[in-house]
């Protein structure tokens, strides 16, 4: 197994939901993933769930900044920093993918 650029590779690195995850909307803007092979449950709250949503087609990470800078309030620079830890976390926990 290779090992993954980092979520904050400025290479343009695509990630995208990983395989074996199944998702169930919880109260509006709340998701709850299961992932089948580690048998983890994990909540997101209105913002985790907007960045799962879009990873269904792969994104980098600025595509994924430039969606959520126009649609909450954060700049581009905050966006990028924590976007990238959150995709580290769920890059760690096997719900996201990069692309090769």
């Amino acid at each position: 197994m290779t090992e993954a650029a980092p979520a904050n590779d400025p290479s343009g690195t695509r990630w995208q939901q990983a395989a074996g995850v199944v998702q169930a909307q919880m109260a509006p803007g709340q998701t709850a993933l299961l992932h089948l092979a580690t048998a983890r449950y994990h909540a997101m709250n209105e913002v985790g769930s907007r960045i799962w949503a879009l990873l269904e087609h792969p994104q980098t990470l600025p595509a994924l900044c430039t969606t959520l800078c126009e649609e909450y309030d954060i700049d581009a620079e905050n966006c990028a920093s924590e976007v990238a830890a959150y995709l580290a976390s769920l890059h760690a926990d096997q719900l996201v993918e990069p692309l090769p």
